[in-house]
C-alpha cells in the first residue's frame, strides 16, 4: 500500500506519536497548515483561525482616502505552528500522512493506519502515542479495537465520539444563500460568497452525515478502555467558524483638519447566521456558544473512559494550534512517556 508519510526521526527511548488528521483533510493540518484546506477542501484552514482585524489608521487627510478592500474575512496569522513540529524539537519521532481517501469508508483508513503504525515501531521501542483531530480520533477509537499492546496512549482533539448532530439541520441551510447575496452587492461575490457556499454544502454532505450519532460509523464502535493506554479527550466550546467583515470610515474633527480611520463592522458570522433559519428547539449544541466548536458540541468531545478531558473556548480548527492547547498536550505526552 502506497501512502504519502511524512516521518521526522528522534529519540527511540521517546514514545513515537502518529498523527491522525480529519475528514476530508491531508498531513499538511499537522505539518504545513498554510497549505490545508478545510470544511469540504476548498477553505484555506486560515480562514478559520482569523481573529477581528485591527482597525487602521490614516491620519489626517483633506480627502477621503481610497480603501485597499470593502470586505474582509478577518485578519490571519503570519505563522501557525503545530504539536507535530512543538513535538520533533522535543526529540519525539513523529509521523504523519494523508490518508487516501479522507472521506472514504473507515475500514480503509484503519488498514492505512495500521501501516503507518509499523513504521513508527522502528523508530522507537519505547511504544506508541496516537494523536486524532475530528474523525481522527474515531479512527484511532477503531483501530485500538485490535488491542494493540503497542500503544500507550490516545488524544482526540474535538472528536465526535457520541456523534455530531450538524448535519441533521441541513435542511435548513439552502435559505442562508439568499441572506448572503444582499451583503456582497457591488463586491466580487466570488471569493467571499463561494467561501461561505462551500462551508454550506460540507455541513450538507454524505461524508458528515456519517457522523450522525447513530450513524454505522458511530455504532460500530464496539471498544472499550484499555488498561495499557492513557486516554485524554479535548473539546471547544467556540462555534464561531467563519466571520465576514465590512470597512467602515470614521472621521475625526480636529482643527481645521479631518482624521480618517478605517473600522471592521461585523457583518455576519457562521454559525451566527444559522439563528435565522433554524428553529431554537432543534439548534444543536454543536453550534451554541459554550456547548460546541462549530461541528462537535464539548459533550461529545469527550472520551467515555478518558482519564483527562480539557474544555476550551476555541473553535475546530484554533484548538489544533492554539499554545495554551499545545503545551497542555506536550506536559501530558511528557506524563505519558515517564
Amino acid at each position: 500500500m502506497d501512502l504519502d508519510i511524512a516521518i521526522n526521526k528522534g529519540n527511540p527511548n521517546k514514545p513515537a506519536i502518529v498523527f491522525i488528521h480529519g475528514l476530508g483533510m491531508d498531513k499538511n493540518i499537522w505539518i504545513d497548515p498554510s497549505k490545508s484546506r478545510i470544511l469540504g477542501g476548498r477553505i484555506p484552514l486560515a480562514t478559520l483561525l482569523s481573529k477581528r482585524p485591527a482597525v487602521k489608521d490614516f491620519g489626517f487627510c483633506k480627502e477621503e482616502p481610497k480603501k485597499t478592500s470593502i470586505i474582509s474575512t478577518g485578519e490571519q496569522h503570519k505563522v501557525i505552528k503545530t504539536l507535530f513540529n512543538d513535538l520533533y524539537q522535543k526529540n519525539y519521532s513523529v509521523l504523519a500522512w494523508s490518508q487516501n481517501r479522507p472521506a472514504g469508508p473507515i475500514d480503509a483508513i484503519v488498514s492505512e493506519l495500521e501501516q503507518v503504525i509499523k513504521s513508527a515501531r522502528k523508530m522507537t521501542n519505547a511504544g506508541i502515542i496516537l494523536i486524532g483531530h475530528s474523525r481522527g480520533g474515531i479512527i484511532a477509537r477503531k483501530y485500538l479495537m485490535e488491542k494493540d499492546s503497542s500503544i500507550r496512549g490516545l488524544i482526540t482533539i474535538s472528536s465526535p465520539h457520541k456523534g455530531s448532530s450538524i448535519a441533521k439541520v441541513a435542511c435548513y441551510l439552502k435559505p442562508i444563500a439568499s441572506l448572503i447575496d444582499p451583503f456582497f452587492k457591488n463586491v466580487d461575490k466570488g471569493k467571499f460568497s463561494s467561501s461561505i457556499k462551500h462551508i454550506l454544502n460540507f455541513l450538507k454532505s454524505n461524508a458528515l452525515k456519517e457522523l450522525l450519532p447513530n450513524s454505522p460509523l458511530i455504532s460500530s464502535l464496539k471498544d472499550e478502555p484499555l488498561e495499557w493506554v492513557y486516554y485524554i479527550s479535548v473539546g471547544g466550546t467556540d462555534p464561531t467558524l467563519f466571520c465576514l467583515y465590512r470597512w467602515r470610515w470614521d472621521k475625526l474633527k480636529e482643527e481645521n483638519s479631518w482624521r480618517w480611520i478605517l473600522k471592521p463592522q461585523e457583518l455576519f458570522s457562521v454559525p451566527e447566521i444559522f439563528h435565522k433559519v433554524i428553529p431554537d428547539k432543534i439548534f444543536p449544541d454543536e453550534i451554541k456558544k459554550g456547548s460546541g466548536d462549530g461541528l462537535v458540541s464539548a459533550e461529545s468531545s469527550k472520551i467515555p473512559w478518558s482519564n483527562e478531558h480539557y474544555e476550551f473556548a476555541l473553535n475546530h480548527a484554533q484548538i489544533l494550534f492554539d499554545k495554551g492547547v499545545r503545551d497542555l498536550l506536550i506536559e501530558k505526552i511528557n506524563k505519558i512517556s515517564s
